[in-house]
């Protein structure tokens, strides 16, 4: 069964632990809390989880590709960036998208059944259409 927290990996990118460093105060002045990342060692092993689900969400990816997908993701360093990637790759960037809705709607709002098509002709293509837009 796959982990619920994949999605989040995918959204946000690799969890990070981080530890609030402390930050001596000067007189009144109130200096914002500081985090850094935490050091391997001192990591929880929630944590631990946490952080192996990105390599584990790399190698389920990596292992759907066919080889020319692959050869367009191998230098991604992370989960997310081999989703950006692949989302790149099947449905192109947002203009292209955007462009191609515009397109469809187009085609959606001149459709027409063409001279001597039959009924089922006719249907097959704006079911088509449809599931395109």
């Amino acid at each position: 069964m796959a982990n619920p927290l994949y999605i989040k990996v995918l959204k946000y990118g690799l969890f990070i632990p981080m530890v609030r460093v402390p930050v001596p105060t000067d007189g009144d002045v109130v200096i914002p809390r500081h985090f850094a990342p935490k050091d391997l060692p001192t990591y929880t092993e929630l944590e631990k989880e946490k952080v192996s689900l990105d390599n584990s969400l790399q190698l389920i990816l990596i292992e759907s590709l066919d080889n020319v997908m692959y050869t367009n993701i191998i230098n991604c360093e992370s989960a997310k960036k081999i989703w950006e990637n692949i989302e790149i790759l099947c449905e192109g960037t947002e203009e292209v998208r955007s462009n191609q809705r515009k397109i469809l709607v187009s085609q959606y709002e001149g459709f027409m059944a063409k001279p001597k098509e039959d009924i089922n002709e006719v249907f097959e293509r704006l079911n088509k259409l449809i599931n395109d837009l």
